[in-house]
């Protein structure tokens, strides 16, 4: 649990392993950047797809005679190894993100001992060296009152170079670089701005990948689609999907409740 008070006044509560939300502000629950990217960008895309996979073993299954009690008990076994593989990826940028945050409060952390955690941290911690960067802030939960929403930022950065420019860096574990990715960090520079007294004049994901052989890469949005807020722009869309569902679903209930009607 992280508790911190910002330049505003509002108390942010943090709970990373709590069950619904995540963050408290002044004692109220509030929603994140991440949940609200996350609720609208990918989900329907990808649940086609496990339905259009589902299917597509079932047809062929189908075809080659096989007993339907068969079929299904081999799709069901299929959507287990599916899910535990998506938590297992969840839980080892978890795991990361947690051993990083220790590495840049000077805590010293133990390299973790098992793949493929071990040579990721092994990665971050020879990029790190690599461009001496120093840190102005880690781990900083960000609440805007402006858009009644909270997020946490991975690090506020500078480095020689860079003649006192801060930047936001956000660590991932995916395979590629998503548009998402710099929807959140746009975000979280303009919650920076409007709570702390830093100016961010860059942003950049970092992507620590856990194969092998592979090696970590260091991506930095181009500044002229900050400055023309086109990763803003299409954050302002999403909320504008998940504030129009959000009523869709008041109306509806209230209709249902109206007509008496059960589905």
């Amino acid at each position: 649990m992280t508790n911190i008070t910002n330049k505003l006044g509002n108390n942010i509560s943090y709970n990373a392993k709590a069950k619904g939300y995540r963050y408290q502000v002044d004692g109220s629950p509030k929603g994140s950047v991440t949940t609200i990217i996350g609720k609208f960008v990918k989900p329907h895309l990808e649940n086609w797809y496990k339905r259009n996979r589902d299917e597509s073993i079932k047809e062929i299954m189908l075809e080659q005679k096989m007993p339907i009690d068969q079929i299904d008990d081999f799709i069901f076994k299929v959507r287990q190894k599916s899910d535990a593989k998506e938590s297992y990826g969840r839980d080892i940028g978890s795991q990361l993100h947690e051993w990083i945050d220790l590495f840049l409060k000077g805590k010293n952390p133990t390299m973790p001992s098992k793949q493929p955690l071990k040579r990721m941290a092994t990665k971050f911690s020879n990029f790190w060296k690599k461009h001496k960067f120093k840190v102005i802030e880690s781990e900083l939960p960000l609440y805007s009152k402006k858009f009644d929403m909270c997020g946490t930022n991975d690090v506020i950065v500078t480095k020689p170079s860079w003649k006192g420019q801060l930047a936001v860096l956000d660590w991932k574990t995916s395979k590629d670089y998503n548009f998402e990715n710099c929807i959140q960090v746009e975000m979280y520079r303009r919650f920076i701005e409007e709570t702390t007294d830093f100016k961010i004049q860059k942003l950049a994901i970092v992507n620590i990948p856990k194969e092998d052989g592979k090696e970590l890469s260091f991506f930095e949005i181009d500044k002229k689609l900050i400055k023309n807020e086109r990763y803003f722009k299409a954050f302002r869309a999403i909320k504008y999907l998940a504030d129009t569902e959000s009523k869709f679903k008041d109306d509806l209930k209230k209709w249902k409740k109206e007509n008496k009607i059960n589905v």
